[in-house]
């Protein structure tokens, strides 16, 4: 046997693109790689995999999937079993738009609380803002920017932002991820404007983008790191996150949760409790306030 370590960087129809030390090579999993749990355990972009590079094969095979030191995940199968989509990147570029489609707090929150479970350091990427004016921008924003999350204004169609994104890209592995339409594809184009990127439309009925990419795929960035461009992602499920530990990731929640009057308090409707006060006061703002609710509400479904 020939085995050998190296990174899958492009998955599609039951193949895997695994790189070694610069050298591409076509693999498939061997049968019983994963004969407990096929679907939840299949090998995700930006995993380091251990090979077999036979000659007398057409393809080399994987064999063994090495441990993950972060992961940008969803449910699959009604919530059953955990579809990782990237494995081992530092950061979440979570790319969002100002209009068209418009700017979607309840995504964005998802893909914070998402980052912080998986790992990952969030960026909250601001897309296409030569559609509105400054004010609109930051009344849409403040909430974030106060509470210290990092955010960067970008629009592929000015070149504005351009500069700093390659700067947050340059030598580390980022994931782009964001629902449809907001322009990840675009902003790639924009930077690296020579590869080879299919560019989306935006619905004019719906406002909904197309999905461009129907595979997760790993690039080499000319000036060193990674970024992989995921499928456009609409709604984000959280895998398996008991709603009683969704307030750990509200970050503003922190010094409050634990004065609650009860203990395991869920913030809606108990009486003494602290966080519902905060918002009172103005301390915690309503959109986010809500959008724990509406969080909350979807785990307890589940």
């Amino acid at each position: 046997m020939n085995r050998q370590v190296g990174t899958v960087f492009k998955r599609m129809k039951g193949f895997y693109y695994v790189d070694v030390e610069g050298t591409v090579y076509l693999c498939r999993i061997k049968g019983n790689l994963f004969q407990d749990n096929l679907y939840g355990n299949s090998v995700a972009v930006g995993d380091q995999v251990e090979i077999d590079l036979d000659a007398s094969e057409d393809a080399g095979w994987i064999y063994k999937i090495l441990p993950r030191q972060s992961k940008l995940s969803r449910p699959a199968r009604e919530g059953k079993v955990e579809q990782v989509l990237v494995s081992n990147v530092e950061n979440l570029l979570i790319i969002t738009s100002i209009k068209k489609p418009p700017f979607r707090p309840g995504i964005v929150d998802r893909f914070l609380i998402t980052a912080q479970r998986g790992g990952l350091q969030p960026f909250i990427i601001l897309n296409k803002t030569d559609l509105a004016n400054h004010q609109f921008i930051q009344e849409n924003t403040a909430t974030y920017a106060s509470l210290g999350y990092p955010i960067l204004e970008t629009s592929a169609i000015e070149k504005t932002g351009l500069d700093a994104l390659k700067t947050l890209l340059h030598n580390k592995t980022s994931v782009l991820s964001g629902h449809s339409g907001v322009g990840k594809s675009s902003l790639l184009k924009a930077l690296f404007p020579e590869w080879q990127i299919k560019i989306g439309s935006i619905s004019s009925t719906s406002h909904k983008g197309k999905h461009t990419t129907t595979i997760s795929e790993m690039y080499r960035l000319p000036e060193g790191g990674y970024v992989v461009d995921t499928p456009g992602i609409r709604e984000l499920g959280l895998y398996q996150l008991p709603p009683e530990q969704l307030d750990r990731f509200f970050i503003e929640f922190e010094t409050k949760r634990d004065q609650c009057k009860f203990k395991g308090c869920s913030h809606r409707h108990e009486p003494g409790c602290q966080v519902q006060q905060a918002v009172n006061d103005g301390e915690i703002t309503e959109l986010r306030y809500k959008s724990y609710c509406s969080i909350y509400d979807s785990l307890r479904e589940k």
